[in-house]
């Protein structure tokens, strides 16, 4: 501060609105108990922040210096109308060729006149099937959406265009908003912006050129394209840091998974809270490629089980239990039985506590799933996606203890 007579005191009080009445009629300035801050640049934070760390934690490699490109997701404007759950709905609801009908059916939805001008204009001139993509909406929650930047309200095609063809992503936050970190996820196809919570940031595994390039074609046309070659998005100079540092020649790939192997440390998670809130992570990379190498290959088994590909998720200990058509009614855990009932006598047995209560950035896992279901009949096929996801959450919480012990070693 320029004034070094300055000073910045602060003081907080939670409770009830009733106890916050009194607090202020029996309080001033002059008899509240101040803490006094050290507003640093250049951040400048109005409230109590631990930094002792920060010299530690400066040392590390932002995400934003390791990969060549990021950006947010895909924001729809209208999930509702966009967005659907299986790939046929989707296409016959915007393949509507009455004028009239399109029109009401849109408006119903509550989309703007101007907005249905526009889509029946484009939609009547196109293969919409084609157009319809896998896409990564919430965690473990993979739906359809028209890929369309004529449509969708951001397409981010820049990023998002990588992801027409093989490809992975890890998706996180600019800044934390939780008291613990933990807003970290896996993509392998388009994705939403808000996929973990807030503003979800993509960061590809590959960059496919020959597609990003192509500024005015069509989405449809890049399944015509020749065979794209891929280059990692992973920036050569970090890779050539680590060979020198381990006398290793390091794959993108192992670099990749790493860094979700930190991300995933409780350790990690705790120890650089406060730093986790203010930017994007920054990565401490091991001392030695024994340690770097055991952390990327449980960071390869954590995305495996996000992308619900790991072998392990062939026999889950939960099961779908009761009889009935398989409707979800209510969402209701309970604790003693390890029971999540979606109707008063079809449940799912087996699902611990620490499971159940498991969170991905803004979202209770489990509970968000079913939740956004409630009303429909489950399939034998999403009783069984959601026994794997169930799983998936098990083992993920058995692997982050693995990292925490190697963690340590860094």
């Amino acid at each position: 501060m320029k004034n070094s007579k300055s000073k910045i005191k602060y003081s907080d009080f939670y409770g009830l609105r009733k106890e916050k009445f009194e607090f202020l009629k029996s309080h001033s300035v002059k008899n509240t108990k101040w803490q006094n801050l050290e507003a640093k640049e250049p951040f400048c934070f109005f409230v109590p922040k631990d930094f002792r760390l920060e010299g530690e934690y400066s040392k590390f490699i932002s995400v934003k210096d390791i990969f060549e490109k990021y950006n947010a997701g895909i924001a729809t404007g209208k999930d509702d109308v966009l967005v659907g759950f299986n790939k046929q709905d989707l296409t016959t609801k915007l393949s509507i060729r009455d004028k009239g009908l399109f029109e009401i059916t849109m408006q119903n939805y509550g989309v703007k006149k101007d907005l249905v001008k526009r889509w029946r204009n484009e939609l009547k001139n196109i293969e919409i099937d084609e157009q319809i993509k896998k896409y990564n909406y919430r965690p473990f929650d993979d739906r359809f959406i028209i890929y369309n930047q004529k449509i969708l309200q951001r397409a981010r095609r820049k990023i998002m265009d990588n992801f027409l063809g093989d490809n992975l992503g890890l998706v996180m936050m600019n800044n934390s908003k939780l008291e613990i970190f933990n807003e970290i996820f896996i993509t392998n196809f388009l994705s939403d912006k808000h996929l973990i919570g807030h503003q979800s940031y993509v960061f590809p595994l590959y960059l496919y050129d020959q597609y990003t390039e192509q500024k005015n074609c069509s989405v449809a046309m890049f399944d015509k394209l020749d065979k794209p070659a891929k280059r990692s998005n992973i920036k050569k100079e970090i890779l050539e840091m680590l060979k020198a540092k381990y006398n290793k020649i390091i794959k993108p790939e192992e670099v990749f998974n790493y860094i979700y192997a930190v991300l995933y440390s409780n350790k990690y998670r705790k120890k650089y809270q406060e730093f986790l809130k203010i930017d994007f992570p920054r990565i401490p990379f091991a001392k030695d490629y024994k340690l770097f190498k055991e952390l990327s290959k449980i960071g390869k088994e954590l995305i495996d089980l996000h992308l619900l590909k790991n072998r392990k998720l062939k026999k889950t200990t939960a099961k779908f239990c009761g009889i009935g058509l398989n409707k979800i009614e209510k969402r209701e855990y309970n604790k003693k039985e390890k029971r999540l009932y979606i109707s008063e006598n079809q449940y799912f047995e087996n699902v611990g506590l620490e499971v159940w209560e498991y969170y991905i950035g803004g979202y209770q896992v489990l509970d968000k799933w079913i939740k956004d279901r409630i009303g429909k009949n489950l399939s034998a096929e999403e009783a069984g996606h959601y026994l794997k996801i169930i799983e998936s959450l098990q083992q993920t919480i058995e692997a982050q203890k693995k990292i925490d012990g190697l963690f340590l070693k860094l």
